[in-house]
């Protein structure tokens, strides 16, 4: 097994970025700080071929990894890059990063890596996922990512792009989008009576809720269409647009999700709803409001989003809002309630 070597920068350097777009969206800030210290080089990512737009607009070149690409697919790579590093931690990330014969490849410890013969970075779980490859940019000679917001600037032909998509779905009202999804089962999802809620209370003043889900989660923007008044931003979009349709957006409110992380990462005003999951470690890296689900006891046991008031959750957008629009959201959802509007949302309960 080849010892791994050192490369010093500007020099040819991939990342193998993640699956999930929240995940993705996490690493951006390391993308950029890479891509800036590589002046000279060249910085590709590795990503799926939907979300390689992102990587795109950073600057970055891409290479469009297939689905389950590992060894064999990494070898197709042999001779291109450098260096290689990848943002995963699965063992078959670091069989492609082993494939690929570079000089440096980095990775994660564990799963097999050293065994590789893979350099490994150390991973500290307890801060926030943006610094999980602060210790790789250091072998690589590059100032490690910091906590402020980071921002993903869109060319100007998408963001006018996204400006028109969203004038089209709201008929030039303001617009709130709704991110009512995200993937597995973990408790992360807040009850969509309660998005159908703050959905219902938005329209009723005026306020176009725009519903955006990806691939196959219709049903779920076609319930909230049914029963909260919003409009559905369609899922055959390009994920670049879907990002230029959430920075042209006055508001955003969403589930920990990836496309709650991507609306606060394209700098649209953004309340990012927290339950079970730890925003110390997966808040957005774009600045948004982070609005936490109250424990059952109310003394620091077990969060879950079914704690969460609708009433809250407007709140937390409406100060968000273009100054008006707020005031009228809040009375509307009000009106609503007193008038047994046809959502079904949590009781409150005293605090």
């Amino acid at each position: 097994m080849r010892k791994p070597g050192v490369v010093a920068l500007p020099a040819r350097v991939l990342v193998d970025l993640p699956n999930w777009l929240g995940d993705l969206v996490h690493a951006l800030p390391a993308l950029a700080r890479l891509h800036q210290g590589n002046r000279g080089g060249e910085t590709w990512a590795l990503l799926p071929a939907a979300h390689a737009p992102l990587a795109r607009v950073l600057g970055v070149h891409v290479v469009e990894r297939p689905p389950d690409a590992g060894l064999r697919f990494g070898r197709t790579l042999r001779g291109r890059f450098d260096a290689v590093l990848t943002a995963r931690h699965s063992t078959r990330a670091k069989l492609l990063v082993a494939g690929t014969g570079a000089r440096l490849r980095l990775a994660s410890r564990g799963r097999g890596a050293a065994a590789l013969g893979l350099a490994t970075f150390p991973v500290i779980r307890s801060r926030h996922q943006r610094h999980d490859l602060n210790a790789a940019l250091h072998a690589l000679g590059v100032a490690a990512v910091g906590d402020e917001p980071f921002l993903l600037p869109l060319p100007s032909r998408l963001a006018a792009l996204g400006h028109r998509q969203r004038w089209l779905l709201a008929d030039g009202c303001p617009a709130v989008a709704i991110l009512p999804a995200t993937r597995g089962a973990n408790g992360k999802r807040y009850p969509m009576g309660g998005f159908a809620w703050v959905a219902a209370a938005l329209a009723a003043a005026g306020v176009t809720p725009v519903v955006i889900v990806g691939p196959g989660e219709e049903a779920m923007a076609a319930s909230l269409a049914r029963s909260g008044g919003a409009r559905v931003a369609p899922t055959a979009w390009p994920l670049a647009e879907t990002a230029a349709l959430l920075a042209a957006c006055d508001a955003a409110v969403g589930n920990d999700s990836g496309l709650t992380h991507l609306a606060a990462v394209v700098g649209c005003p953004t309340v990012a709803l927290f339950g079970p999951t730890e925003p110390a470690r997966t808040a957005p890296v774009g600045p948004a409001v982070i609005v936490r689900a109250p424990s059952a006891d109310g003394a620091g046991g077990p969060r879950s989003l079914h704690n969460l008031h609708p009433e809250d959750v407007l709140s937390a957008v409406e100060a968000l809002l273009p100054q008006g629009c707020e005031r009228t959201a809040s009375e509307a959802g009000h009106q609503a309630q007193g008038a047994g509007a046809g959502t079904h949302a949590p009781t409150r309960t005293p605090r």
